[in-house]
C-alpha cells in the first residue's frame, strides 16, 4: 500500500520485483498475489511481472472469488527471474 501521491512513481513494481527475485534464489517455484476485483493498478502491475489470473487457486479462508483473484507468478521457463526484470 502506498500513500496518495506515492502512486504510479514505480516503487510498487520495483518492490514486487525485488521480492520476485528473492523467491526466485530462494528455489521457490511459485508465488501468488491475492488482489480484489477492483483493483485495477494491482492487476495490472502483476500481469506486468508476468503473473496469470488463476481461477482454480485456493482463496484465503473466507474469501470468495467476488471478494478476491489470484493472479500466479512463475519464473520463465530456464528458471531464472529475467522475464520480469
Amino acid at each position: 500500500m502506498f500513500f496518495e501521491g506515492f502512486e504510479g512513481k514505480g516503487y510498487a513494481t520495483e518492490a514486487a520485483t525485488a521480492a520476485l527475485h528473492w523467491a526466485w534464489a530462494q528455489g521457490w517455484s511459485t508465488l501468488v498475489s491475492y488482489i480484489h476485483p477492483d483493483n485495477t493498478r494491482s492487476r495490472a502491475l502483476a500481469e506486468r511481472l508476468g503473473a496469470v489470473h488463476d481461477p482454480n487457486a485456493q482463496l484465503p479462508e473466507g474469501e470468495t472469488a467476488q471478494e478476491t483473484l489470484v493472479y500466479r507468478h512463475s519464473p520463465d521457463a530456464d528458471g531464472s527471474p529475467e522475464a520480469y526484470a
